[in-house]
């Protein structure tokens, strides 16, 4: 049953109605805050219209308030961002995804927290973005924080905003109406053709499970979670294929955890050399002689990158290795380079990590011919612009080497006389 209190002016005389109706109580039994809405009298009215009117409103009300129809304008921005982070976590949001959201919150709460969803408006969020693009706001460096890092806040924001306006708490989204710094796309950093040439060769002299790592990000372009989530039964020695559809990722909160691909395209079958198989082959022999070692404290996951005990390795251990490879035969390098001439000096290999490997296999499909749809497929992207934004650079490169070389058949070869 609504409540009603008559507002008057200073005459006396009616005004307004607020109505209110009970909204229940918490799970503490604490009474929550009623709906409310304010009924204003028109001054033409009667009293017998007014009072029609009113119960028309009135019963019109409880009725919305009863099918959640009416909207709590009341919640804050930090109140109702825990609210959608939960909501996305129920509904199969990937756990990094959520992790990432809840280390951002805070920042945003000290900015934007304390106000109510119906008063934020997008000046309160540019200067929000221009806050963060200050000096200091970088925790790690002291420095500012980059386009690409403010523009991650802005898409939390918009998202929970856009959840608010679904549930008719907003009636548009702010964040729209927002204006985050312009996120400039960096070119992809790739080791060049010679660069991997040198890399496979100093391969030889490392532990057969590095070789095989390393000889799958050059020759699949894999993601290194997706690596590192290759099981033994994932690879067909018959087909000289693998199948990726699993990835292990971590974050403070889980540890080392497994997941499903970044997105459906990411499951793929991919062809690798035969070469890469008898290595392979090789591995697992190494590998099998551990796991009988350790016996019944195996943990028999059937990852091919394992801890000693079996359980799926770090993530970040093949990042480090990538560095310390890197470092120790550019060390090597730069002994060979001071016995040779100018002209005849190794090239260092360049600053990489698993990533780079990945830009690297489509450099040189690109510059090998292969179309667009067929790298895409092979990275595992969700859609073929994906591939052509990434890397147009690329694909600008390489038209203009394929019109060099229209121009060399055809113009530029010598006339006949």
């Amino acid at each position: 049953m609504a409540n009603i209190q008559a507002r008057k002016n200073k005459e006396g005389k009616i005004i307004s109605y607020s109505i209110r109706v009970h909204k229940g109580r918490d799970k503490d039994g604490k009474q929550l805050k009623p709906y409310t809405m304010t009924f204003k009298v028109d001054e033409s009215w009667s009293e017998r219209k007014t009072k029609s009117e009113l119960d028309k409103a009135v019963v019109l009300f409880e009725q919305e308030c009863k099918n959640g129809l009416i909207a709590d304008n009341r919640q804050t921005f930090e109140k109702y961002a825990n609210y959608v982070i939960d909501l996305k976590e129920r509904n199969g949001i990937k756990h990094r995804t959520i992790d990432g959201y809840r280390k951002i919150l805070p920042r945003i709460n000290a900015e934007i927290g304390h106000i109510k969803l119906t008063d934020l408006r997008p000046q309160h969020l540019n200067n929000f973005y221009e806050k963060l693009s200050k000096d200091g706001m970088n925790l790690r460096t002291g420095g500012k924080l980059s386009p690409k890092t403010i523009h991650e806040y802005h898409c939390f924001i918009r998202a929970v905003l856009s959840q608010a306006v679904k549930e008719l708490l907003v009636p548009f989204n702010v964040a729209s109406k927002a204006t985050p710094p312009k996120v400039v796309r960096k070119q992809a950093n790739f080791i060049e053709q010679e660069d991997i040439s040198n890399i496979l060769e100093f391969l030889e002299n490392i532990p057969l499970k590095w070789q095989v790592a390393l000889q799958l990000l050059i020759f699949t372009g894999c993601r290194r979670c997706e690596l590192i989530g290759l099981k033994w039964n994932k690879i067909n020695f018959n087909d000289n294929t693998i199948t990726i559809d699993t990835n292990v990722l971590y974050t403070k909160e889980k540890g080392v955890y497994t997941d499903t691909t970044k997105t459906e395209a990411s499951n793929r079958v991919i062809t690798i050399p035969s070469e890469l198989c008898q290595l392979l082959k090789q591995y697992k022999k190494e590998y099998n002689q551990l796991r009988m070692l350790y016996g019944e404290k195996w943990h028999n996951e059937n990852f091919v990158f394992v801890q000693e005990t079996g359980k799926p390795m770090h993530p970040d251990s093949l990042t480090n290795y990538c560095s310390k490879f890197r470092k120790k035969y550019n060390a090597i390098i730069a002994e060979k380079n001071k016995e040779l001439p100018q002209d005849k000096q190794i090239r260092l290999i360049p600053r990489i990590n698993p990533h780079s490997y990945r830009h690297s296999q489509a450099s040189l499909l690109f510059f090998s011919g292969k179309d667009a749809i067929t790298i895409s497929k092979r990275l595992g992207h969700a859609k073929v612009s994906t591939t052509t934004d990434i890397y147009s650079h690329l694909i600008q490169k390489a038209d203009v080497e394929a019109s060099d070389t229209l121009a060399d058949m055809f113009l530029r070869k010598e006339k006949i006389s």
